[in-house]
């Protein structure tokens, strides 16, 4: 009887430790599943929130309304994961606990405990970085690198050596054909390979494009862009062409290349006229006027509609309607993300060269 009653006893404690080692076994993993669950989660919901916050602002600018951003400067996750097992277990008489025993118990409880902060965008660096036009770097090392430099210059480049790219088409304006053709054969030869921005290395800051390995296919083409220029023509086995660039309204006179850029704002402005607003709004005056957009703003759109789209690649609802970004608007949607990353850049930078500003922290459970 004894041997029996310690043999129920350890088989029983065998079974516990078992369960108690199996839940101990589940934290382990704990912190590595945290990381695969929550780490994209929360990336994902902050690039949301961040291109439904940039849409608001184009909205709020077509409306003529005072608009704000929010940046997030961290978010802690706290973690905490509790388990608990039980054994009940019954002697003597089984008719005394019979019915009213649980064998075996156990429990974990997770809580995740995020504590998100923000960091108002504003300032006078903040608004220095955004009228201010864009350096030569950045476009330098965007149309070095993107795969179609095209809607880069379209976007970025306001004019060169006297030809315009204008954003909106007043009265007394003409799109320039110039510009486009500028456009065209500036991206056919990076695209060939024979096209590169170079930094100078003695001088930050000073840039060149350099054409080479061009004849005799592509001379025809390289003196087509030179003339556009204002530049004399190359020779049919000349060296590589070297074109100094500089933020200037010609560079004729350097046998080079002068260069205008838009403001981080001014492409704001140009999207914002690219908003579809409801009739209502058309006729009442509660929405700026734009002029007919240029070359950068004709394939431009943000839709407008009473119902909620089903395939939008951002969407925010506002005046009792939503304004989105057709999925399928590859135009849109390009200059959308290009205008994000350097508004991005433009925060930031204003963030470390400007003073301290509040911090809004949000403790959040679930």
């Amino acid at each position: 009887m004894t041997s029996r009653y310690y043999q129920i006893r350890n088989g029983r404690k065998l079974i516990a430790a078992c369960i108690i080692g199996s839940l101990l076994a589940g934290c382990s993993v704990t912190g590595p599943s945290a990381i695969r669950s929550g780490r994209l989660s929360y990336n994902e919901a902050i690039t949301e929130t961040h291109n439904q916050q940039m849409l608001m602002t184009i909205i709020h600018n077509r409306y003529l309304e005072q608009g704000s951003l929010l940046a997030v400067a961290s978010v802690t996750a706290n973690v905490r994961v509790a388990t608990e097992a039980s054994v009940q277990l019954g002697f003597g008489n089984s008719d005394n606990y019979s019915g009213n025993l649980v064998p075996f118990g156990a429990s974990a409880i997770y809580e995740e405990n995020p504590t998100i902060s923000y960091t108002p965008v504003e300032g006078q660096q903040y608004l220095h970085q955004l009228m201010s036009p864009l350096p030569l770097a950045v476009l330098a090392q965007l149309a070095g690198t993107m795969a179609d430099p095209a809607p880069v210059y379209t976007a970025l480049v306001s004019s060169v050596n006297g030809i315009y790219n204008p954003d909106f088409l007043f009265s007394s304006v003409e799109p320039d054909p110039r510009f486009g053709r500028f456009v065209t054969i500036m991206t056919e030869l990076t695209q060939m390979h024979r096209l590169h921005w170079a930094e100078d290395p003695q001088h930050a800051g000073k840039f060149s494009i350099i054409i080479d390995h061009y004849a005799p296919t592509y001379t025809a083409r390289v003196n087509e862009l030179l003339g556009l220029l204002g530049l004399p023509a190359t020779k049919n086995h000349s060296p590589p062409v070297v074109l100094p660039v500089s933020l200037a309204l010609d560079g004729r006179d350097t046998a080079g290349m002068g260069v205008t850029t838009r403001a981080v704002f001014r492409l704001m402005e140009v999207l914002s006229a690219a908003v579809e607003l409801p009739e209502q709004d058309r006729n009442n005056g509660a929405a700026t006027d734009y002029p007919p957009p240029g070359m950068l703003g004709k394939a431009l759109r943000i839709h407008y509609s009473k119902v909620k789209p089903d395939r939008a690649a951002v969407t925010v609802q506002h005046r009792d309607g939503w304004f989105s970004i057709d999925d399928n608007d590859k135009a849109t949607k390009g200059f959308f993300r290009l205008l994000g990353a350097l508004w991005s850049v433009t925060m930031a930078e204003s963030a470390a060269r400007g003073t301290a500003t509040p911090v809004l922290t949000v403790p959040v459970s679930r």
